[in-house]
């Protein structure tokens, strides 16, 4: 979507006349707004072209290949295709969800292609950004499983491993932290004890139900090379994908689903639908056309 917005608000500035040749400036957007790019190939259909003017667009098609848009997130498939856009220009706001929203006439949709390679994917888990969010998500796993706030783990590192067949090999390594009213005994009995640290390794498999959510199942995992208990990696399992139901976005007038999910031992793939919602109407799934995806 950052990608899209950031096309969308080079082309839509434009409302002079005709003549623009929308292509060329929708791709000077792109290398101006990212960090590095490999390549890129970008169509965008809007005949006549004056139409720009009225926040009309007929499809804007975007491919890439090694885009980096932070510094430690390199993407190396990124290709997004759309169905018709119409803006109202008088209220064009493309800075948050909200204004997007306030400012479209007909919904936007349309259909993505992504894929990561596992270098990729482990230089990401390393950024502070994402650990940060990652820390605050386990946190909340630990409470809602734990049934406690008294247990408390810092984590200190993640790699992934993608395998064959949708399945996933993850290895985490944690510190355990003591919680505010275990501080004061904990400096005063074992002030100088090292921090005890945990290595998790788990496997597990990936499937997409209803191209709504995705499900972990099959898990597997040792802590510090002991198994682990088939009722805390069921509770595991079952905490990640309750957070990975995409019917959640629906409430912010988002609906996506997966078209497709594929994992491999050199790259994980993910195809999807998704439509924003104008800000007055309610979403309603039923009346959602799904776009065909057309490779770029």
């Amino acid at each position: 979507m950052e990608i899209l917005t950031i096309v969308l608000s080079g082309l839509l500035s434009l409302v002079s006349g005709g003549g623009i040749v929308l292509d060329s400036i929708a791709k000077s957007q792109i290398r101006s707004q990212v960090i590095s790019l490999e390549q890129q190939a970008i169509r965008v259909d809007n005949v006549p072209s004056y139409q720009i003017a009225q926040g009309k667009l007929q499809k804007v098609r975007i491919a890439t290949r090694g885009l980096t848009i932070e510094p430690a997130f390199k993407i190396a498939v990124l290709e997004l295709e759309t169905d018709a856009i119409e803006f109202d220009i008088a209220k064009l706001n493309l800075s948050s969800l909200e204004g997007l929203r306030n400012s479209l006439k007909q919904p936007l949709q349309g259909t993505g292609k992504l894929v990561l390679t596992q270098t990729d994917l482990n230089q990401a888990l390393q950024s502070p950004e994402i650990l940060a969010q990652l820390q605050q998500a386990l946190n909340r796993l630990i409470v809602s499983k734990a049934g406690s706030s008294n247990i408390a783990y810092q984590l200190l590192k993640l790699e992934v491993q993608l395998k064959s067949e949708n399945r996933l090999g993850v290895k985490l390594k944690l510190a355990r932290q003591p919680t505010d009213h275990q501080q004061d005994n904990s400096l005063k009995t074992a002030k100088n004890s090292p921090t005890e640290e945990l290595t998790l390794v788990l496997g597990f498999k990936i499937q997409v139900l209803n191209g709504k959510s995705i499900e972990i199942t099959e898990p597997q995992g040792s802590v510090n090379n002991r198994p682990m208990s088939s009722r805390i990696l069921n509770g595991f399992a079952q905490g990640i994908s309750d957070r990975l139901d995409l019917t959640s976005l629906e409430t912010n007038g988002i609906l996506a689903r997966i078209l497709q999910l594929e994992i491999n031992q050199e790259q994980l793939k993910l195809v999807g639908f998704a439509q924003v919602a104008t800000k007055a109407p309610q979403l309603s799934s039923k009346e959602i056309k799904v776009t065909q995806f057309a490779k770029l």
